[in-house]
């Protein structure tokens, strides 16, 4: 293999590398966003039934 053809495929391989890392930043964000949506929707539900009161 010369030395042009090793440096493409170590690129190539360092992208699929960095694809699948920003794969999973992104389902750790979504994770973490829909946790959070959740919370506060129950921290409104809470504070909603407490001034129902």
């Amino acid at each position: 293999m010369d030395r042009l053809t090793e440096i493409l495929a170590r690129a190539e391989q360092r992208r699929r590398e960095l694809d699948e890392m920003h794969a999973d930043y992104e389902a750790i964000d979504a994770a973490e966003y829909a946790e959070f949506n959740a919370r506060m929707d129950a921290e409104e539900a809470a504070s909603a039934e407490r001034y129902q009161d």
